[in-house]
């Protein structure tokens, strides 16, 4: 038990479980650009997203998973920011929509204002759980509709409440109207889809197997497996479709965050809580089989370092490593060697850490056996991504496209580009980028760049003397904490369901009981967290605008706003 125990009270991970969001549904093509990085890369299900990362869908739509139930959902054309995500001691989660419609479905609210939206014209905050859309379109316009709780709109002329079927116009940071009813219906293509997403999500089990926090899953979980009991650990959830080379963390791609470090990228649909929360085992007749428990982690393996290959292992339920050797799975394998001939063990070169599929690099026995002692550790690899290297390609008289150079992916693969945004050249976003691109290249590449630009001009040219001193596009990268779970005992028994009960707000009650609307105005003004969001309301406008400003101009990539299509327009109907 101490031996268990000694390595998890070292944990002090700064995030929690809600400070990853998860894409957990996508349609056609999206794209993330992470913080302080220039190119973009492609969107998949079960990337995480963290703060400062920016989400734009083109073609298709997508749906972010922010953990307790709280869902956020985007429509074509959109694009976001997710400026806050809840910390340790700091719950605040903040979302900045640039343009586009997103609905946004809160089932669980720690407190009011706890959850933020923000555009060029106005600052919304949320006071009760409910459903809500925000329509941004490029002309400087925002729509917020309620179609269940209420918010708060803060705007350059103050505050108002938008409560349930209400909607409000926003232009250039100022009301155009006061809230007027609606008809809360589905009217366009992206209303019947958010419809459809909620009644898939609202779907509940007879029985459930999961604890109060990972209910979310429940569902997801009985569609691509099944629950067995099992005398050691109560049930346990076994993945059907999987053959026999499978194994845990195989499936998928390591991604480097800056908040986590080496963070697995499962490509199972059902990979986000099976990979991020509990431990598996094996059973001969069984096969791979996963335990449940409630703490978030990037990836729950132990590291094998060498010179020129890295390896890792899934933990057991107990702490250690997982050997299958001989049809036999041993959870408590404590010898100072790990053996090659585990099943459990996956090795790849240490070039291939960040592969687009580790089942296409993983070493074979006979070459891990080749690699003699092994030796595993709870610590994640020290290597970090330094640079991220931008291309710059010229597309037309009015167009240039930037793309990521992933390097290295796949045995026989050559580099890796991933689409990027569309500038035009000459603007001083298209200047960084080309600049940046030739910087950051090597000598090869800069040659490359510098022969296109001079060949536009119809004079060959070559580049003679001393190279351009390369700049260095190196994120900004703070070692991220390797967590363990905690010293409670992890359970796997079935956990009745609650009842969830909805919070009313002190706001609203201390309107409802208003008997005029200049009694209601004083209530508002007197109340003292309300009061000091609204008048701060301006300032956290117009910094998140500025900083939002600033942030765009350093960002070498940005997707165009579009407004909402005509076939997409909400129709809006009075009641008499």
């Amino acid at each position: 038990l101490l031996i268990f125990l000694s390595p998890l009270s070292a944990e002090e991970s700064e995030y929690t479980n809600d400070s990853f969001a998860r894409l957990s549904f996508l349609t056609g093509n999206a794209y993330i650009q992470r913080a302080a990085d220039l190119g973009y890369e492609d969107a998949v299900v079960n990337i995480p997203i963290t703060e400062g990362d920016r989400l734009n869908t083109t073609d298709g739509r997508a749906e972010i998973y922010l953990g307790n139930g709280n869902y956020i959902r985007l429509d074509k054309e959109t694009k976001i920011d997710f400026m806050n995500l809840p910390k340790k001691g700091y719950d605040l989660a903040r979302v900045r929509v640039w343009a586009g419609n997103v609905y946004f479905h809160v089932m669980a609210l720690e407190e009011e204002k706890s959850i933020e939206i923000h555009t060029s014209d106005v600052s919304i905050y949320v006071l009760e759980v409910g459903l809500y859309r925000i329509d941004v379109s490029q002309n400087r316009e925002t729509e917020i509709f309620v179609f269940e709780g209420m918010v708060e709109a803060a705007g350059e002329s103050g505050s108002v409440l938008i409560k349930n079927e209400q909607r409000l116009e926003v232009s250039n940071a100022r009301f155009t109207s006061r809230p007027s009813r609606f008809i809360a219906s589905a009217e366009d293509s992206f209303d019947k889809w958010s419809s459809s997403r909620d009644s898939q999500i609202r779907k509940h089990l007879a029985k459930s197997y999961l604890p109060e926090e990972l209910e979310d899953f429940e569902n997801e979980l009985a569609e691509y497996g099944d629950w067995v009991y099992t005398s050691s650990y109560g049930y346990v959830w076994v993945p059907g479709g999987v053959d026999e080379s499978w194994r845990p963390y195989y499936n998928g791609r390591w991604l480097w965050l800056s908040l986590s470090g080496w963070t697995w990228l499962p490509y199972e649909p059902w990979g986000w809580s099976t990979f991020h929360y509990g431990r598996w085992h094996w059973r001969y007749g069984l096969g791979w089989y996963w335990i449940p428990s409630t703490i978030w982690g990037p990836a729950w393996v132990s590291w094998y370092w060498g010179y020129d290959y890295f390896g890792w292992a899934p933990l057991s339920y107990y702490g250690y490593p997982g050997v299958i050797i001989n049809n036999v799975y041993y959870p408590r394998y404590g010898d100072s060697y790990y053996p090659y001939r585990s099943s459990a063990l996956t090795v790849i070169h240490k070039n291939q850490l960040r592969a687009r599929n580790v089942s296409r690099v993983a070493l074979s026995r006979e070459s891990i056996k080749k690699l003699g002692k092994i030796n595993l550790s709870k610590e994640s690899p020290a290597l970090k991504p330094t640079t991220s290297k931008v291309s710059a390609e010229k597309l037309g008289s009015n167009k240039l496209m930037l793309r990521k150079i992933e390097g290295p992916t796949e045995r026989g693969e050559t580099k890796q580009l991933t689409r990027s945004t569309i500038k035009k050249p000459g603007s001083v976003d298209a200047k960084r980028a080309d600049t940046k691109a030739i910087s950051s290249s090597g000598p090869s590449e800069k040659r490359r760049i510098l022969n296109k630009k001079s060949s536009s001009n119809a004079s060959a040219t070559s580049v003679k003397g001393k190279e351009p001193k390369t700049s260095s596009l190196t994120r900004s990268i703070k070692k991220g904490s390797y967590g363990y779970p905690s010293s409670s005992k992890i359970s796997a028994k079935n956990y009745p369901r609650k009842i969830k009960t909805r919070k009313t707000s002190s706001l609203v009650n201390s309107i409802t009981r208003g008997t005029s609307k200049s009694s209601r105005t004083a209530r508002i003004s007197t109340s003292s967290r309300g009061s000091s969001r609204s008048t701060t309301s301006k300032r956290i406008s117009s910094s998140s605008s500025s900083r939002s400003s600033s942030s765009s101009a350093r960002r070498t990539s940005s997707v165009s706003r579009s407004s909402r299509s005509s076939s997409g327009s909400r129709k809006i109907t009075k009641k008499k």
